[in-house]
């Protein structure tokens, strides 16, 4: 199935940027970032699955690889939004 070979990180926590000191902030910064990579490598991997599984991909399992990559790509954005509140959010008080 699609989670076979391609493995997904979980997102890292996002501090509040009303509270956070500097250095917390940039300890996520650095994570948000690394989650970004893996989050991406997770994506091509999904992709390649694909290309390989070709015509002969069952439905079932192209729709749970395509409801994997939706998921990730969702919870990519969220976790921009989120960490961007708390970019802001820190920015306000400093």
């Amino acid at each position: 199935g699609a989670s076979a070979a391609c493995t997904r990180d979980a997102a890292p926590a996002v501090p509040d940027g009303s509270a956070a000191s500097l250095e917390e902030m940039k300890a996520a910064q650095q994570a948000v970032k690394a989650y970004q990579a893996s989050s991406n490598a997770f994506l091509a991997c999904l992709d390649a699955e694909g290309q390989a599984a070709g015509a002969e991909e069952p439905a079932e399992a192209k729709a749970a690889r395509v409801a994997s990559y939706n998921a990730a790509v969702d919870e990519q954005t969220d976790l921009a939004a989120r960490f961007n509140a708390a970019v802001q959010a820190y920015k306000s008080r400093n």
